[in-house]
């Protein structure tokens, strides 16, 4: 078993990248169908391998009426985070964060009827000593299922009618960072197992005995005239995730592969330059109702049942 990936994850604080990025792929009116695709009632004993900060846990609690989901990360900084978060949301009856190593989880065999997770398989250096161990936990005739995302599923823009004035130079240095980042960012490099990519999830969860496996392809979308979401979360997106995304800018500067392929420290003066004009040109319009630019992003579930 290669347990490389904990090396990845044990000390992970990253708070921000699943504050802003999971609310917007788990809407609270979208719950029934998530409900029903990870195949959840509201009596169910749940747990949330590699949670993270627990936006997903938190999301399945709301829909538990007498169930009770365990949500569980390597990080304790995580773990710690998250269950502040629980308690400030009043879900403490319901949810629970515990601090877990995923390839030896502490739990007896058979204690869990549901088994839920959101791209944490497709981070594991071992895809399938994680899932045969979700599987291990979980009771016969419960069911396992896992939420997929990947940088390589295509993405959808809308610029809207009021546009950032300097999106076209944006976008073409962020194709090419993007481009280098693809290149020098190895499943090596993040310690993740090559020989099952999340395409290939449905056929692990058969070779691993999971039964009635079904998959359900589905989009997250964004946008910030969309007056589902409150403007303070928009203002925390554009501060916070914004923000985040010139920090990791500013320490990707600092690996020499950039320069060896050709991105040169003016090209990343230039791209944070430009986010933080967009940054302010997004707090600008953030009442600009008629602006309508949006973006979406594909995911899947596969889900299975243990006999």
């Amino acid at each position: 078993m290669d347990t490389s990936s904990n090396e990845i994850w044990m000390n992970a604080s990253n708070y921000d990248d699943w504050e802003t990025s999971r609310p917007l792929l788990f809407r609270d009116d979208m719950r029934e169908m998530f409900f029903k695709w990870f195949r959840v009632t509201s009596s169910d004993q749940v747990l949330d391998c590699g949670c993270g900060t627990g936006v997903l846990t938190r999301f399945i609690a709301k829909g538990l009426y007498n169930g009770f989901i365990t949500g569980f990360d390597l990080s304790r900084h995580f773990v710690d985070y998250g269950n502040v978060k629980i308690k400030e949301e009043g879900l403490d009856d319901k949810a629970r964060i515990l601090r877990e190593d995923g390839y030896n989880l502490s739990f007896d065999d058979n204690s869990f009827d549901v088994i839920v997770n959101h791209a944490y398989l497709g981070v594991l250096s071992d895809n399938v000593a994680g899932l045969k161990e979700m599987i291990r936990v979980c009771k016969h005739g419960g069911h396992v299922s896992a939420s997929v995302s990947a940088r390589s599923f295509p993405k959808i823009n809308w610029d809207g009618d009021c546009p950032f004035p300097y999106r076209d130079q944006l976008n073409e240095l962020l194709e090419k960072q993007e481009r280098i980042y693809q290149k020098i960012t190895t499943f090596s490099v993040l310690k993740q197992d090559s020989s099952w990519n999340v395409m290939r999830f449905p056929k692990m969860f058969s070779m691993c005995g999971l039964k009635n496996i079904t998959f359900h392809p589905y989009a997250s979308g964004f946008s910030y005239s969309d007056s589902y979401w409150p403007d303070d979360f928009k203002k925390y997106l554009i501060k916070t995730g914004v923000g985040r995304e010139i920090e990791i800018l500013e320490q990707e500067r600092e690996n020499p592969l950039y320069a060896e392929n050709h991105f040169t420290n003016e090209e990343f003066n230039e791209l944070i330059h430009l986010y933080n004009l967009k940054q302010d040109h997004l707090i600008e319009n953030i009442n600009n109702h008629e602006n309508w630019d949006w973006n979406a992003s594909m995911h899947y579930i596969v889900t299975g049942t243990k006999p």
